[in-house]
């Protein structure tokens, strides 16, 4: 009686320990997915900025979705390295040794301390956009005439960051001939300093 007692409480442990790793296999495997589906999405958003945006504005909510999505990417690819380190460090399943669990401990601190500085960008991404899609539809656009110091494309010839003697703007399609030195007037979203015209003065 005590030798079938054990291997019953032998089989019970090992089908709890079955159906615990099928569990972490499937959230493991929803983090991928979600990562997967967060990062084809924004880079389409991304391409539909560069390639089918009609209008500044339009080529405005295109980066804004896009750039969301892959930040929501980057926390879901943090969360399953936090979860897996969270899991190997506290049940060990593995049975992993002391050393190698330190390692994944520090590991998901690593990655916790990451996701803490991405998640501020990202709500504050969307703050500024919700806001000036807001200001648009109001039709509160800033329009002031800037002397341009400097135009940055870092050899992306669909972007420009352009530098004034007032703010920093960005020029999402890049379909203007902007030069050093010239006065311009641009029409802007304040928050993000999105242009939506440019006019040479």
């Amino acid at each position: 009686m005590g030798r079938k007692k054990r291997r019953h409480l032998q089989g019970s442990d090992q089908l709890k320990r079955e159906v615990a790793n099928r569990k972490r296999a499937r959230i493991i495997f929803g983090f991928i997915m979600a990562m997967v589906a967060f990062v084809i999405f924004g880079v389409s958003f991304m391409v539909l900025r560069t390639f089918f945006a009609s209008s500044l504005y339009h080529a405005f909510i295109y980066d804004w979705i896009g750039t969301a999505l892959l930040y929501l990417a980057a926390l879901t690819l943090i969360a399953f390295f936090v979860y897996t380190s969270l899991v190997i460090t506290i049940k060990n399943p593995q049975k992993v040794e002391k050393r190698q669990l330190f390692y994944f401990g520090l590991t998901g601190i690593v990655c916790f301390t990451i996701g803490v500085f991405i998640v501020p960008q990202l709500s504050s991404l969307t703050i500024n956009s919700v806001g000036d899609m807001k200001d648009y539809a109001k039709g509160e656009m800033k329009v002031d005439d800037f002397n341009v110091v400097d135009v940055y494309t870092g050899g992306h010839s669909t972007i420009a960051l352009i530098t004034t003697d007032e703010r920093e703007l960005t020029l999402l399609i890049n379909n203007y001939q902007i030069e050093e030195g010239t006065t311009y007037r641009f029409t802007y979203m304040e928050r993000s300093g999105t242009i939506l015209s440019v006019e040479e003065q």
